[in-house]
Parts: structure tokens; sequence; C-alpha cells
């Protein structure tokens, strides 16, 4: 159970306390659901009204609220960045939690061959095979398989059930959430006297420094050379990845993104949810590409897009502004042609006299 007084907290987020008070948190709780004994945080001085009735202990506020009378009865805490500073307690919190049993577990098959290093941790019936090397205090989880000559950096965290090829490279603080896939073959075929005969796929695949690879996703390995993740990357659950993507650093792949081969992404590039990436093309940096949507050809560094095909943004809004009146707009012009229509059935001297109004 958690138990951390007023200066602790202070501490630990580096927010200042407004007075030194007698006070102990005992749990992480958001505004809608706060209680005594909880932590909570306000991003802005223009919810104050959230306050009144607020029954948390502790509150972390901007900086801008000292001096200020708030409609609070608990502790406060000031902080540049509230929502920072409580995600370091997070942090904190996160750490204290015991997730695995350190050493190598009895079941676990591991090469005569495979090297790792000190404070590795390797769970119940995982495969580490011939010449993996396997850096300082990384932990693996169950259920693991670790191909052959695959190397895995320091203080990486892989958990049950992912598979890592032959051959593949995890730098340094990678963390696999359950389930990844990294190194299965590319989609790679040729159509050849009358069958579709398959390409070996005999590259790999670099996951650099600080990625994260969220559950089931899959990251194809290369034709020839390496599909490349560049540090700081951020890959949702349910991503698609093709043989010899280039991924830049710090960039989002939200969930049910598909990348298809050989595509240059940039670095801080957003793809929102279920975005689909035809292949050879490449993606500027900080390019953000809406939720759903298709993109067919490279797009410049910098430009915000969305649609199907994927468009910059603002004239795709204006088609779909167009799109929603397109009903009233095939009414109107069912009317027009039906007096087309009753027009042309006229004689010349009748169409005179229609239009005169006789």
């Amino acid at each position: 159970m958690l138990n951390l007084t007023l200066a602790e907290l202070s501490r630990i987020t580096g927010a200042e306390a407004a007075a030194q008070t007698d006070v102990t948190v005992h749990e992480l709780c958001s505004l809608e659901d706060a209680r005594e004994g909880g932590i909570c945080y306000l991003t802005s001085l223009e919810k104050t009204d959230l306050l009144k009735d607020l029954k948390a202990s502790v509150l972390i506020v901007p900086e801008a609220a000292k001096g200020q009378t708030l409609p609070f009865q608990g502790a406060l805490l000031y902080a540049k960045n509230p929502e920072w500073a409580f995600i370091l307690l997070m942090k904190y919190v996160d750490a204290q939690k015991q997730k695995y049993t350190p050493g190598i577990h009895p079941t676990a098959v591991i090469s005569p061959s495979a090297k790792l290093g000190a404070d590795v941790s390797v769970g119940a019936y995982t495969v580490i095979e011939d010449g993996a090397v396997i850096g300082d205090g990384t932990v693996i989880f169950p259920q693991c398989y670790i191909g052959k000559n695959v190397t895995v950096g320091k203080h990486c965290c892989i958990y049950p059930q992912v598979v890592i090829r032959e051959e593949c490279v995890l730098k340094d603080y990678v963390i696999l959430q359950a389930g990844a896939k990294i190194g299965s073959d590319g989609f790679g075929f040729t159509f050849h006297d009358g069958r579709h005969q398959k390409i070996p796929q005999i590259g790999n695949v670099v996951l650099g420094n600080d990625v994260e690879v969220q559950s089931n996703s899959c990251i194809d390995r290369a034709k020839i050379s390496s599909t490349y993740i560049g540090d700081n990357t951020k890959i949702d659950n349910l991503v698609q990845v093709g043989h010899n993507v280039k991924v830049g650093m710090s960039t989002i792949m939200c969930a049910q993104v598909g990348v298809a081969g050989t595509t240059d992404i940039g670095n801080g590039v957003i793809l929102a949810g279920q975005v689909g990436l035809a292949g050879h093309m490449t993606i500027g940096d900080r390019v953000q590409i809406g939720a759903q949507s298709g993109v067919i050809s490279s797009i410049p560094a910098g430009q915000v897009y969305f649609g199907y095909p994927a468009m910059p943004q603002r004239e795709a809004f204006k088609q779909q502004a167009v799109l929603r009146k397109l009903p009233e707009m095939y009414k109107e012009f069912r009317a027009l042609k039906k007096q087309a229509d009753e027009m042309n059935k006229l004689s010349f001297f009748g169409k005179i006299k229609k239009l005169l109004g006789f």
C-alpha cells in the first residue's frame, strides 16, 4: 500500500508544497474518482469549479495558483507542469512493484553459446538460441523466443510471448509488450512460371534506443539490409510495419496503422489510428496524418493530412463539408432538371411565354 508524506511527494515530483502539513497519501487517483488519502492533479485553473467537492487529500496545481484561494480543503503542491509531476509520481509507484522473479527460471532453454549480461532475468519456458547476446539488466518474461544471433541491449523489457527472430538487433531500453513479433519474413513474392514465388527475406530488424512496441504488433525483417525503427519511436497495438521500412526518431504510430514496404518515415511523425501508407514513398519530418487516412503518395515535411486519398487537412475538410450538402444539392438539381425538361417540351414561343411569366 502506498504511504507517502507531503515532503516525500514534493521530493519525488519536484513540486513545491504550499505549506508543510501532516498528510499522508495512500493512492493515486483522478479528479473524477478522488477519495480521502488520494492525490490527483489539475492542469488548468479554468477548472477550479471541480474542486469544491473534491475529496482528495493532496492536489497538484499549476504554479500560477500561488497566492490564489482555491476551493479545496486539502494540501496543495505547486508544479510547473502538474501532469508531468503526476507522471513522475506514477513512475515512482510503478518502480516499486515487483513485476518479475529475478534470475533464470529452471525451465528456460538457453544455448551454451548465448551470452547473458549482469542481472539478466529470464522467465519460464523462454528459449534463447545460439549466439544471442543479452545486455545487462534486461528482463525477459516467460514464453519468449530469442532467435539465433539476436542482440538485445541493456535494460530492455521483453514481455510474455514475444518473438524476436534471428539476427535482429534491439538497442538499449527497448520495451516489447506481450505478443509483439520482431523479424518475421517480409511479404515478398514474385510471380514466375505461373506461381507466386517466395523471395528470401535475408535482412533483419533494428530497433533504436528507447523504442516501445506494444502488443501484437509486427515488424517485418528486410528483404536485404534492415527494417529500422529510430530512437524513442513508439508503436501502438496491432501495427504492421513492412519490410525495409525506415522510421525516424520520436515518431508515434497509433493502433492498426499499416505501413507497406520500403517506405521512409521521418522524425516526429504522428500516424493516427488505422492510417494506411502505400509503399515506396517518403513521409517528411513532423507530418501528422489523421485517423483512417489512406496515403498513396509522398508528403513533404511539416504537413497535416487527412482523408482518402490523403490530402492537406484544410482541403479535406472542405470536401467533407461539400459532401454533407450533397443530398440537398441533389434535390435542387432534380428540381432544376425537371424545370429544364418541361421547358424542352415547349415550342419556341411557349418558352418565351414561360420565361416572361405568361
